[in-house]
């Protein structure tokens, strides 16, 4: 059971902050409420997430216990590069002050970590890149539930010239919505849908009033893979995601996918099974085109997809997580 001032404190977070700001807040607190336990019961290893494992991480690391750091992003410094990139992400990632205060947590986090697990290849390099030791770093995919995501059976027909497309995610501009919402219009002419699923959908259904465009709004795991049986094609233009396990889900419901270059799971992608493509609309457009006209290519792909990604299941990520701490806690 969750503790009242647990729920006061999401009131009062959710009543006077908002965005990065209530989630930075929320962090903080968090680590403030695990340091007490680290003093209590001093831990000779503990796995903190990033941005909210600073403190515990000092406290642990005065009487040299173990320090894992379950990082979900790439290093500050390539995070940085994105925001003066695009402009638009400023809104979502706060202001320049509250990014800074973040980075120097962060960087206290990285140098503290004894080892760095990370979920993609894209984010070890770019780790390495900002100078950490490779020994730190620890690789580990995410998985999927195979008896929620598995592969579909009924998939277009030659005579039936139509697309039905998905995203499933946060719907905001960093995860490509409004890229989405572009290439919707311009296709508004072809026998192409679009469902969008996930939270913040009113910020995005009031843009758009295109009948080619469906909102389903937040659902449930058991109700996300229903939603993949009935698409052909999920499609994932983020313009940042150190993996995106939406993009796994899909590819194990059977559904080739196409995504940006940005997103770290396309190293789980071929030309077999999906497109990895810059994000530039008619690129995307002419790939949707022929997704569209050549159904048993659709087919094909999505079959294959749902091999690539097999393996991928949250029994195996188990097994694979203990198993590497296992060796590195051993040589720790």
């Amino acid at each position: 059971m969750v503790p009242f001032y647990w729920w006061l404190r999401e009131i009062i977070l959710r009543l006077f902050l908002r965005g990065e700001r209530r989630n930075f807040m929320r962090d903080r607190l968090h680590d403030f409420w695990v340091s007490r336990q680290v003093k209590k019961y001093q831990p000779q290893i503990l796995i903190g997430s990033e941005k909210s494992c600073k403190n515990s991480f000092l406290l642990v690391k005065k009487y040299k216990g173990i320090c894992i750091l379950d990082l979900a992003q790439i290093h500050v410094y390539d995070l940085k590069i994105i925001r003066h990139k695009y402009s638009f992400l400023n809104k979502e990632w706060g202001s320049i002050f509250l990014f800074d205060k973040i980075q120097k947590v962060k960087l206290i986090e990285y140098e503290l970590a004894d080892i760095i697990l990370v979920i993609s290849l894209k984010m070890k390099v770019s780790l390495l890149k900002a100078g950490i030791s490779s020994s730190k770093i620890l690789s580990i995919y995410l998985g999927f539930d195979p008896q929620l995501f598995y592969r579909k059976i009924q998939y277009p027909v030659p005579d039936n010239h139509s697309l039905k497309l998905i995203f499933v995610g946060n719907l905001s501009e960093a995860k490509g919505v409004l890229f989405l919402l572009k290439l919707m219009e311009r296709l508004i002419d072809f026998p192409i849908s679009l469902t969008l699923i996930g939270s913040n959908a009113r910020s995005f259904s009031g843009k758009t009033n295109l009948p080619n465009i469906f909102f389903g709004g937040i659902k449930d795991q058991s109700s996300v893979g229903d939603y993949l049986q009935k698409a052909d094609v999920f499609v994932f233009p983020s313009y940042l995601d150190s993996w995106g396990m939406a993009v796994v889900e899909a590819m194990a419901c059977g559904l080739p996918v196409i995504v940006s270059e940005e997103v770290g799971a396309s190293e789980c992608i071929d030309d077999k099974v999906g497109f990895i493509l810059p994000l530039i609309e008619n690129e995307w457009i002419n790939v949707l085109l022929t997704l569209l006209y050549k159904p048993a290519l659709t087919k094909k792909m999505g079959i294959q997809a749902a091999i690539n990604v097999s393996s991928f299941t949250w029994e195996n990520y188990e097994s694979g997580v203990i198993k590497s701490l296992e060796k590195v806690i051993n040589v720790t």
